[in-house]
């Protein structure tokens, strides 16, 4: 839960980031090209923001997962279940049979 509560309070920290870039005036921001010159007539797509921070927030969750714990444990879990994936995969065959002819 606390990691759902920290993704959402970074991400309304972006929002209300990219909100105070929109209203700031154009001499705030050291950016002349930011909005092409049209001044008062700025189109901000907070869509974009959105999907910009989440995937940035996701990139830093899944930098943060130990890769090697978690192929050992997909390799632990196959290895138990391997008699079931093999049953799966024999059933899968017969099925292909049967759908070929």
């Amino acid at each position: 839960m606390r990691s759902v509560l920290g993704f959402f309070s970074m991400l309304a920290l972006g929002l209300m980031i990219a909100a105070i870039l929109v209203v700031a005036p154009p001499g705030v921001v050291s950016n002349p090209g930011r909005f092409d010159g049209v001044g008062a007539n700025v189109e901000f797509d907070y869509m974009s923001v959105v999907t910009g921070l989440g995937i940035g927030l996701a990139i830093a969750v899944l930098g943060q997962i130990s890769w090697a714990r978690a192929a050992r444990s997909v390799a632990l879990w196959v290895m138990g279940q391997a008699r079931r994936i093999w049953l799966i995969g024999w059933a899968a065959a017969f099925v292909a049979v049967l759908i070929y002819f």
